[in-house]
């Protein structure tokens, strides 16, 4: 699969899928990662930020664990659909339509930090941006958690030893984890911020 040209990579590109009735599910999810599942059981945090929430499901998820979400992404359109989807939800997460490669509209740091398919889209600036405000937003000692196909749609070859280099500044990559996740070559990483750059 040609990851380059098929996967949508802007705000206006992401606009227009969360805008359609059908497309929107090539790139939405209705599953919960287990991998999202172990993050909550082996860390217990009290919050979480997620990075390109889209329609929100997996901040839902948090949520409903008894822990105090926020899910960004900057698509106004997938975020306006994630509120009315949960307004009223019995817990309901804080959704912000925002830039992740600056969130100058957050400063407590969070327990965990999470991203199920967001990093992959950024090109080698943005990366740079991403690691500097997950490290800012991301207590010491905490998880980030993230999902990334191998071949970005940016054509950035990502692999354990890519995102080790990427996020050596401030990060300790503790683990990854080759992933067929909607069936194309793809992994999961667990980086734990350190306590100082």
């Amino acid at each position: 699969m040609d990851t380059k040209t098929e996967a949508p990579s802007t705000s206006t590109e992401f606009d227009k899928i969360y805008n359609s009735s059908l497309a929107h599910w090539m790139w939405s999810d209705t599953r919960i990662p287990n991998e999202l599942k172990q993050l909550v059981a082996d860390n217990h945090p009290k919050t979480s930020l997620e990075l390109g929430c889209g329609l929100g499901r997996f901040s839902t998820y948090m949520a409903a664990q008894g822990i105090a979400a926020t899910g960004i992404d900057f698509s106004a359109i997938a975020i306006a659909k994630a509120n009315k989807r949960t307004a009223n939800a019995e817990y309901k997460p804080t959704f912000l339509t925002g830039d992740v490669t600056n969130l100058e509209m957050l400063a407590n740091p969070f327990d965990a930090v999470f991203d199920v398919g967001c990093f992959h889209c950024l090109n080698e600036t943005g990366q740079k941006k991403y690691v500097s405000e997950t490290y800012r937003l991301l207590k010491p000692g905490s998880t980030l958690l993230f999902w990334a196909l191998d071949s970005s749609p940016s054509n950035i070859k990502l692999n354990p030893d890519s995102i080790s280099k990427i996020f050596e500044k401030g990060f300790q990559l503790k683990k990854a984890s080759s992933s067929r996740r909607r069936i194309i070559a793809s992994h999961w990483y667990w980086l734990v911020r350190n306590n100082q750059l």
